[in-house]
């Protein structure tokens, strides 16, 4: 009950949000922190297929990825309000 509690909170609408454990400079090394996150995707049990990643970070966006057959937009924002927290944010991309 509580697990359907967070996947409903965390997936909500077309966005799903969570936070890794590690804190990475993603504005540096985008690579770095795609594959943090293709790799907690993964030990979820989600199957993830790259289809591009940003090379020189010029906004928030990291890349594009398929899960479960369904782009998603991989980028992330800082938390304000919750102190030093990163949030991976997963926007679905509407079908071309």
């Amino acid at each position: 009950m509580f697990k359907g509690f967070i996947q409903s909170f965390f997936e909500s609408g077309n966005t799903i949000r969570f936070e890794l454990d590690d804190w990475y400079k993603w504005y540096k090394e985008p690579r770095k922190f795609h594959d943090a996150v293709v790799s907690h995707l993964e030990k979820e049990g989600r199957r993830v297929e790259t289809i591009s990643v940003v090379k020189i970070v010029r906004s928030n966006r990291v890349s594009i990825l398929a899960i479960d057959g369904i782009k998603y937009e991989l980028s992330v924002t800082n938390q304000p309000h919750f102190g030093p927290t990163q949030s991976v944010v997963l926007s679905k991309l509407k079908n071309e």
